[in-house]
């Protein structure tokens, strides 16, 4: 790779920033939203920076998918991740990436970016000093540039450019420089590169360079970085699950500010004087008008005054309700808030529809951090047997009556069903712990001592 191209951008990554960055913003709900809003036109330039700054103030954004996403986060992680880890990386489940980030936080941080633009990234390094192997993190907007290669008939990364922010001191403050952080496959081996700028120089030119190596097996065949996205991990853009809902919440946002303009210019008065001769219209503007029941004003003979008001226009107010059902639709509200009566079955039905996009990319992060896991333990020389991390894609609450346990059990006496099967299914009502191995809950039935009902 030339020096002097490091900072190149694949032409995939150009076509969707635009889109992560709608996204982005609609799901944060600061100052940057009002960037999204339409400039108004004046003719003087003073009364147009005024105009647009009251048309801006007045605006009121409803943070729906925002808090879709949270919600969506809060199903995912209502029950914890089940985790098998080799007990050498136990440190992972407190500090996954040598800055405090709990392996649980690092998934949820995961989660959250893959659904808001669809790509999120996770590079596993080792440190050689503290002999530890942590995993960092990358925005879809860091991942600038990646290249496959068909290899012994498998598609595999040979290259990631990942775009990084370092603080640099400067005083007693310090400011932001940009390097670029090359993993590539070379002659069979990983090499990791990090790119900067030396001082006084326009160009990028190697910093750091070095083979990172396993305690068992030297060098890496393959680069430890995997993509997450919200349909699989390959290397390509998938689309952001929330980029429907977004463009649909910025539009409810710029209707938004239509409505409160309206509001406020059909709720202003204007008063009116009318069969005024001149010098009496030169009397009232020298001596002033106050309106009010106590401040009577003084009028000629066929003299008169009135208000003149605006009628209201509620067509921004029809098009906000229309979009706010469209966003229902979308998944914007777990449940819908109408006075419908709806059965079990269809209720469980419209909720597995509307979890299915976060039960893939709960799979997605699953998977990805299931891998790093793996690569850690090689890193370390250790044998990856039975390593997994899973979120919880049992995002519906099932709910049990007492009628149908009872029903569950019986099938189970009559040796309909098997044991492990009754226990599945009472894990799955959260009347046995989901986390507990079937094996175990099973042995603790077999073994327990019976109960013995006491004389009264």
């Amino acid at each position: 790779m030339s020096m002097t191209n490091v900072d190149f951008i694949r032409p995939e990554y150009d076509l969707f920033t635009s889109q992560w960055g709608l996204v982005r913003t609609v799901c944060r709900g600061g100052e940057d939203i009002k960037l999204y809003l339409p400039a108004l036109e004046e003719s003087d330039e003073n009364r147009k920076k005024k105009r647009n700054k009251d048309y801006q103030e007045r605006a009121v954004f409803y943070p729906i998918t925002g808090n879709t996403r949270n919600g969506m986060i809060g199903m995912a992680f209502k029950k914890d991740p089940l985790v098998e880890i080799n007990e050498k990386l136990a440190y992972l489940k407190e500090d996954a990436d040598g800055a405090g980030s709990s392996l649980y936080q690092l998934a949820q941080s995961s989660l959250e970016s893959v659904l808001e633009v669809g790509r999120h990234g996770l590079y596993v390094d080792y440190n050689d000093e503290a002999n530890q192997v942590y995993f960092f993190q990358y925005k879809a907007e860091d991942i600038i540039n990646w290249r496959t290669q068909r290899i012994n008939g498998r598609n595999r990364l040979t290259m990631v450019v990942l775009r990084e922010t370092v603080e640099e001191k400067a005083g007693f403050g310090f400011k932001d420089v940009i390097q670029y952080r090359v993993l590539a496959i070379e002659d069979g081996k990983f090499f990791c590169r990090v790119y900067r700028k030396p001082a006084g120089s326009s160009v990028y030119q190697i910093d750091v360079e070095y083979i990172p190596k396993r305690k068992i097996g030297g060098a890496w065949d393959e680069i430890p970085f995997t993509f997450i996205g919200a349909q699989n991990n390959d290397p390509s853009i998938d689309e952001a699950p929330l980029l429907g809902l977004a463009k649909i919440n910025l539009g409810h946002y710029r209707n938004s500010a239509d409505y409160e303009d309206s509001v406020f210019f059909c709720g202003q008065v204007q008063p009116y004087i009318s069969g005024l001769k001149d010098e009496w219209r030169d009397w009232l503007e020298k001596k002033g008008i106050l309106v009010g029941s106590r401040s009577p004003i003084l009028l000629p003979e066929q003299g008169s005054c009135g208000y003149i008001q605006a009628q209201p226009n509620m067509l921004a107010k029809e098009a906000m309700d229309s979009k706010r059902d469209y966003m229902v639709g979308l998944g914007a509200q777990l449940v819908s808030a109408d006075s419908k009566v709806k059965t079990v079955i269809q209720s469980v039905g419209e909720l597995n529809a509307q979890t299915s996009v976060l039960s893939i990319c709960c799979s997605n992060v699953s998977e990805a951090i299931t891998k790093c896991l793996i690569w850690g333990d090689q890193y370390l020389g250790l044998k990856a047997n039975g390593c997994s991390f899973e979120i919880n894609r049992d995002l519906v609450n099932y709910i049990a009556d007492s009628g149908m346990i009872r029903e569950i059990v019986a099938a189970w006496q009559s040796g309909a069903t098997r044991k492990s099967d009754l226990v599945r299914c009472l894990q799955k009502f959260d009347i046995i712990n989901p986390a507990d191995e079937v094996d175990n809950v099973i042995d603790e039935l077999n073994n327990q001592q019976p109960t013995m009902i006491g004389e009264r």
